[in-house]
């Protein structure tokens, strides 16, 4: 099925349809979902080393993210998160591209449910207050932080070719 993004409606929205069970509401839900909502639902999951550590199996992707692709012709490709395109519900990665009839190499649109975070982007400080949170909903020791930034964050000049490659996107 295609979600029908053309016709967008964010007046046409509520959050009470997210417990919905009827799937017409869980439509217009993702369909009519205003901007700040749509970066909640493009999450995906964590690798068992990171789920063993802090104790929660998916966070919301960030630019700069390093993924592995679960599904379809790129399976098992990793790369970095490039570009976020909340309108469409779409992911791009670096190393995730075809050449089009021209011969120009153009980034693959995935969809967000189809990769796996296998480091994060922990440059930010409000990413960090996040998982301390939902970690203390867990009981999980602080100590675990440090050993996730320490372990699994993503370095910094692999994060400055990233941001570079974001700036020159679309």
């Amino acid at each position: 099925m295609v979600l029908k993004i053309k016709d967008i409606n964010y007046e046409d929205w509520s959050p009470s349809w997210k417990s919905s069970k009827k799937p017409k509401k869980q439509r217009k839900y993702i369909i009519n979902a205003p901007l700040h909502v749509r970066g909640k639902i493009i999450s995906s999951m964590l690798s068992k080393d990171i789920k063993n550590i802090i104790k929660i199996n998916s966070l919301p992707l960030r630019v700069g993210d390093y993924v592995k692709v679960l599904r379809g012709k790129y399976r098992n490709v990793e790369g970095f998160v490039v570009y976020i395109d909340r309108k469409r519900y779409k992911v791009y990665i670096d190393n995730v591209k075809f050449t089009n009839k021209k011969g120009k190499e153009i980034y693959r649109p995935i969809h967000h449910s189809k990769l796996m975070i296998l480091r994060l982007n922990l440059k930010d400080k409000k990413r960090i207050e996040i998982i301390k949170r939902k970690m203390k909903d867990k009981n999980v020791p602080e100590e675990k932080i440090n050993d996730l930034i320490n372990n699994f964050s993503v370095k910094d000049d692999e994060l400055a070719k990233v941001m570079e490659i974001n700036k020159k996107f679309k």
